[in-house]
């Protein structure tokens, strides 16, 4: 078991290197921040004055080693358009991302396997027709469509929740359920596909015939080797979910990291772009690793080696 998240740690921290120096050299292709920070009238000396106190007059390799080094200690450098620590920045939306993660997550989990449940034991009836549809629509529908229409109804027209803004639970219905109906729909389909095959499986039959309720066959045996796959997709789209709250908190002008990136990268922040792509991707690996170690502990049977 240690050996196996040693390598998992290990693998992680490649995993982080490849991520921050793609994210070092995509923020270098996006243009000279010096032109966005400086009038247009600016004088060339003024401007290669304030590159050299930036550091953008070196090599790019010299860049990178020192980008390296300082971001092995946490420090991102200095904000270009908040003028404070680009870490200090960052960190200080990630309270309201991880918020709504955690929101979006629960949408998912909750509705999706209701709906994966009910799917499942309503097989061949009207009820499994309408689950399935349902699922199947939610799993096509763009976050960006489906924002919008519910900004539209439940925000404008009927007025039940607040469309922008961070506060109450109120404000979190909207962006949660953009965030999370995507990934409701896939668990749904994964669960009623894996419920419907544990069902047919010997010890779900030797159960039934102890004369145990259905409720209890279903819901502690069957459900819980099935939901062994929808934990490891929970994990490797846990990005994903990440990703949708990108786009849900700039439709609703949710102050966390995601919209803080998209307002870097318009800018060109390069500290800013760097430590929010760093910190999002080791949040995603940190997951991982958790996905990974109870998976095992769900299922023993699998290889730790």
């Amino acid at each position: 078991m240690k050996e196996y998240l040693l390598r998992r740690v290990g693998y992680m921290l490649i995993v982080l290197l490849g991520v921050t120096t793609v994210a070092f050299l995509l923020a270098r292709l996006s243009g000279d921040p010096v032109a966005l920070m400086m009038p247009e009238v600016t004088s060339a000396e003024a401007l290669a004055l304030l590159r050299e106190q930036l550091g953008l007059d070196q090599p790019l390799i010299v860049q990178y080693t020192q980008f390296l080094s300082h971001a092995a200690r946490g420090d991102f450098g200095r904000s270009y358009q908040y003028q404070r620590s680009a870490s200090e920045v960052v960190m200080g939306t990630l309270a309201p991302t991880i918020q709504l993660a955690v929101v979006g997550l629960a949408v998912a989990v909750i509705v999706g396997m209701s709906t994966g449940v009910v799917a499942a034991v309503s097989k061949g009836t009207w009820v499994e027709a309408i689950a399935g549809s349902a699922a199947l629509i939610g799993q096509c529908l763009p976050n960006f469509w489906l924002g919008l229409m519910m900004i539209l109804f439940f925000g404008v027209k009927l007025r039940w929740f607040p469309i922008s803004g961070r506060g109450g639970l109120a404000h979190l219905v909207m962006p949660g359920f953009v965030v999370g109906v995507p990934f409701a729909a896939q668990i749904a389909r994964m669960v009623r596909s894996g419920l419907l095959d544990q069902l047919g499986q010997d010890y779900v039959r030797t159960a039934r015939a102890k004369g145990l309720h259905e409720t209890v066959v279903v819901l502690k045996h069957a459900l819980r080797n099935a939901a062994i796959p929808v934990v490891t997709i929970l994990g490797l789209d846990f990005g994903r979910l990440l990703g949708g709250a990108v786009i849900a908190e700039t439709m609703f002008a949710w102050p966390g990291m995601g919209r803080l990136a998209v307002q870097a990268v318009f800018s060109r922040d390069f500290p800013v772009v760097q430590a929010c792509v760093f910190i999002m991707g080791l949040t995603f690996a940190l997951v991982n690793l958790g996905v990974d170690t109870l998976y095992l502990c769900l299922d023993p049977r699998i290889r730790r080696d």
